[in-house]
């Protein structure tokens, strides 16, 4: 499973702050937003990309898999 960019991008901020390690930032931040999650486009990334099964900006950046329905995208 790919990691949410979003929340990934906001855990470095918080670790830089904290002095905590990224990765222990980030779960806080999942459990936080548990109750009101990251939309797929967030969790896939500014580089995410098209995906050509359900047709969503949705194939996260470095996984290159859609987060909504597994597909993969295409060029763009």
């Amino acid at each position: 499973m790919a990691s949410c960019e979003k929340c990934w991008f906001d855990a470095t901020d918080a670790a830089m702050l904290s002095g905590n390690p990224i990765i222990d930032e980030y779960i806080l931040l999942l459990e936080k937003r548990k109750d009101n999650p990251c939309t797929p486009e967030q969790q896939a990334g500014p580089g995410a990309t098209k995906c050509l099964k359900c047709g969503r900006r949705t194939v996260h950046q470095h996984m290159k898999e859609c987060v909504v329905c597994g597909g993969k995208g295409g060029h763009e």
